[in-house]
């Protein structure tokens, strides 16, 4: 077809093309269900805004600079770097969640990408509590039977000391109670496991001594998987020492990985989890091993897509979770699998430091 001759010599920027007046490409993101938003930041004016973005921000008047604005970049306008706008945000407006993507054009445009997390936000809140309340048992489990241990060793420590107490120096009694006070830490470090299960809390970055977590985390789960005649066999390379994570976070994590591996090892006839820590670079790498059933490249392929599960009864959100969480302490998750070989799953976290050394 020949253009008519109103195009004013005009070219469509989308096929280059004489424009015909009629522009199928404003129709289509006119009418798609994103909000989009487009800002001059140097005229400081709305160039485009789709009926979605309209419908969104209903309150405002249409194409608003000032309001959509300062509704959208509250930190404000002026401060903005446009080549380094912030790529991803989040905004509670009008009793929805909204997630919005910045993108730059030259150096004088903003486009804003919107669309209502609200629905989606809510279901993964739902999965994280079912995830978190699934943990909760492994953990209840563990704690259950490792708190009877050392209330054994300290109901009989004292039991002896105070049968013997008149017998007994000034060393061997102190000795007597330093064992006790050992014992109680133990059953206190069991205790403040549980408070990482309150998800509303923040994180706590801090330096944490990886082999002393290891050896406090082991414990939790080590009985219920004796009794499945699962092996856990560790190796901690001698210079991996301490991460800069939140150590809640970094057990939930864990937790996660090892109850996937646990479940993967249903019909193994020697059921095995390895669990390796290493230093590279910057970073502490951790493997999770197992010879489980493994999985397919399309199992794998979508492994963190929000809920994808081929567990009968999973939400498809617990490496979506996981992920979520290792992102705010600075790590990362990768996994490699093959069917009917089993998985590795590495957990990469910032390292950290001796904070007494570092001090003295």
């Amino acid at each position: 077809m020949n253009a008519p001759e109103n195009t004013d010599g005009r070219h469509c920027p989308f096929n280059k093309e004489l424009c015909r007046g009629i522009c199928i490409y404003a129709n289509i993101l006119e009418n798609i269900s994103l909000g989009l938003v487009l800002f001059d930041t140097k005229e400081k004016t709305v160039v485009f805004q789709n009926k979605t973005a309209i419908d969104m921000f209903e309150a405002i008047s249409p194409k608003e600079y000032g309001t959509l604005s300062a509704i959208l970049f509250p930190e404000g306008m002026d401060d903005i770097h446009v080549k380094n706008a912030p790529s991803q945000k989040t905004l509670r407006y009008g009793g929805r969640l909204l997630g919005y993507s910045v993108y730059t054009v030259s150096n004088r445009y903003l486009w804003i990408l919107i669309s209502d997390i609200t629905e989606k936000a809510r279901l993964e809140a739902v999965a994280q509590a079912a995830n978190m309340m699934n943990n909760i048992g492994y953990i209840f489990f563990g704690i259950r039977h490792e708190i009877g241990n050392p209330l054994n060793s300290l109901k009989m420590a004292l039991s002896v000391l105070q049968k013997n107490i008149n017998l007994y120096s000034s060393e061997d009694i102190l000795e007597f109670l330093d064992r006790a006070l050992n014992e109680i830490s133990r059953i206190e470090y069991l205790l403040k496991s549980l408070k990482s299960f309150n998800m509303f809390e923040r994180l706590n970055i801090c330096n944490v001594d990886m082999p002393s977590f290891m050896e406090k985390f082991l414990p939790l789960v080590k009985n219920d998987f004796e009794k499945r005649n699962i092996k856990i066999k560790t190796i901690f390379s001698p210079d991996v020492r301490y991460a800069r994570v939140d150590p809640r976070t970094l057990q939930q994590v864990m937790l996660n990985i090892i109850i996937n591996a646990y479940d993967a090892l249903g019909d193994s006839e020697r059921p095995e989890i390895g669990i390796r820590m290493l230093k590279k670079g910057n970073r502490i790498l951790i493997d999770i091993m197992d010879n489980g059933c493994g999985m397919t490249w399309e199992q794998q392929r979508n492994l963190f897509r929000p809920f994808f599960t081929s567990k009968p009864k999973g939400t498809g959100l617990g490496l979506t979770l996981t992920k979520k969480m290792l992102a705010q302490m600075d790590g990362d998750i990768s996994i490699s699998s093959a069917r009917n070989k089993g998985t590795t799953v590495t957990i990469s976290i910032p390292e950290g430091h001796d904070v007494i050394s570092e001090t003295t």
